[in-house]
């Protein structure tokens, strides 16, 4: 499977304090658009939009008694964090992984184009978005009421990333109060490190098998003849 992600807004490089609260809160604004694109793609996509409602059973306890649920619902059952259930596209149930192509624009700083530093530090915020944040990554005060339920994205690890590629150039549009919709600020990351932060990213995303056991465990016959893999 192939698609693209995009991002437009602020791109905040990461800090080693992984608990700095105020990023937190920056990663998940970021997943929450990458959950509109990714919930799309799942209605769109032949095996996704079959797995969203396809009958499953599973076994409920040790005793033997089963449930009957979705493949959906079960995906995200799996992923069940802080009261949300997760739904990865690519994890480690289904034997997926992944690769990344990333187009990295943004504008011109007064030192020059993007620094090795600035740009790796900002990749990996990026990173950290695409997947199920960890345990200690829930900003502060978190309502699953309030929060996409079920919540689509991309990664369940990010160690599910074989490969990827980042090709960081200038962003030409001009810096005008007109462009406000193209690269739009969220109200939480306002200020000067934010407008100096604002980045369009066009994320080229292939996925494919490598557990192949897994993957027929999971669709069967139709992994191979919708162009799953």
């Amino acid at each position: 499977m192939e698609f693209r992600l995009i991002y437009q807004g602020p791109l905040l490089a990461d800090k080693i304090d992984q608990t700095h609260q105020p990023r937190l809160v920056h990663k998940q604004e970021i997943r929450r658009k990458f959950h509109d694109q990714l919930e799309e793609l799942w209605k769109r996509d032949l095996v996704l939009n079959r797995a969203r409602n396809e009958p499953v059973s599973v076994l409920k306890d040790h005793a033997g008694e089963s449930i009957s649920t979705t493949r959906l619902q079960n995906l995200g059952n799996n992923y069940r964090r802080v009261g949300i259930n997760w739904v990865p596209l690519v994890n480690e149930v289904w034997g997926a992984a992944c690769s990344l192509d990333i187009l990295f624009l943004r504008r011109e700083a007064k030192t020059g184009i993007v620094q090795t530093g600035d740009l790796d530090n900002r990749i990996k915020l990026l990173i950290d978005a695409l997947r199920i944040p960890k345990e200690n990554e829930f900003p502060e005060g978190i309502d699953p009421l309030k929060e996409p339920n079920p919540f689509f994205c991309l990664l369940s690890d990010d160690s599910l990333i074989t490969q990827f590629r980042v090709t960081a150039d200038r962003l030409l549009v001009p810096n005008k109060e007109s462009d406000s919709e193209l690269l739009k600020t969220d109200p939480a990351s306002r200020g000067a490190q934010a407008e100096s932060g604002k980045v369009y990213l066009v994320i080229e995303v292939k996925t494919f098998v490598i557990n192949q056991e897994r993957a027929s465990m999971t669709f069967g016959q139709l992994v191979h003849a919708s162009g799953y893999v």
